[in-house]
């Protein structure tokens, strides 16, 4: 299971980095229109950073964790290191009776480390929970903030290909580090119009 579950991201991992190119938001909840087929067609991703940042991921269909073994996985997707790339994945599936997830670092060279079990359950018939302690995570140096992003992905039914459905649609979403405070963006500061410069008098 944990080679497909790789596999499985290793697949849109294209997909991935082409996702996190725009550029960075400051939200936190996100929703996400019915755009795509399968069970797993986001509807709305609900973060909550009090403690260790945790994802709560909700599709329009109900599913139930056996109709989604071997078949979905939800992605969340961090990026530590201000790279416009995810540095580590958290990837939640099936294993037939109950959601596992589990915490990869990703190497340049292809490779994916796991890091550690994460926390994570079913909530309620449309949702999924995930949390990441970020004392498993490496911050860049220097960083006041992370940044994420969310992929579900179903194969069967109607996705005789797999089904794909990000959060956000574009862009990453950018969340400051505990105790660091966003600068807020000043407002430009219009040019002062200079005064015309009086002619000279004309010698008489």
């Amino acid at each position: 299971m944990r080679g497909r579950a790789l596999g499985l991201y290793a697949m849109v991992a294209v997909t991935v980095v082409a996702l996190a190119l725009p550029a960075l938001a400051h939200h936190t909840d996100q929703v996400d229109p019915d755009d795509t087929d399968g069970k797993l067609d986001l509807e709305q991703v609900a973060f909550d950073h009090e403690g260790a940042p945790s994802w709560r991921m909700a599709t329009f269909s109900s599913w139930t964790v056996r109709s989604i073994w071997d078949r979905g996985t939800f992605i969340v997707q961090l990026d530590t290191k201000g790279d416009a790339a995810a540095d580590f994945v958290a990837v939640v599936r099936s294993d037939g009776r109950r959601l596992v997830a589990a915490l990869y670092r990703l190497r340049r060279d292809g490779r994916e480390i796991e890091v550690a079990a994460l926390r994570s359950d079913k909530d309620g018939s449309k949702a999924a929970t995930v949390t990441v302690p970020l004392r498993e995570v490496s911050i860049g140096p220097n960083r006041t903030s992370y940044a994420w992003s969310v992929l579900a992905s179903f194969t069967g039914g109607n996705c005789t290909r797999t089904c794909l459905d990000a959060v956000p649609d574009e862009g990453i979403i950018e969340q400051p580090l505990p105790g660091v405070t966003p600068s807020p963006t000043p407002s430009p500061t219009p040019s002062p119009t200079p005064s015309p410069t009086p002619s000279a008098a004309p010698a008489g």
